[in-house]
């Protein structure tokens, strides 16, 4: 996981009522970033294009590990 960055983005304009980022991972273009949408977490992996969503915080970073693990396996390869 150390050939990528993680990242936040901070946006004073963003809609309350929308999708908020929580964090984010990028490698080689490729991104996963977790969102929290009022009471949900939501797992978007950018590489398979797919989300999950999560009921709670520890699953969807349990989600986020997996699928930077896979980014980071494929980069090294």
């Amino acid at each position: 996981m150390e050939d990528g960055e993680y990242y936040v983005v901070v946006d004073e304009n963003q809609d309350p009522n929308g999708p908020m980022l929580i964090v984010g991972y990028i490698l080689d273009g490729k991104r996963v970033e977790i969102y929290k949408n009022r009471d949900t977490y939501i797992v978007v992996n950018m590489k398979t294009e797919k989300y999950l969503t999560c009921i709670s915080y520890e699953h969807a970073q349990h989600v986020f590990k997996e699928c930077v693990r896979t980014l980071t396996s494929e980069g090294n390869a």
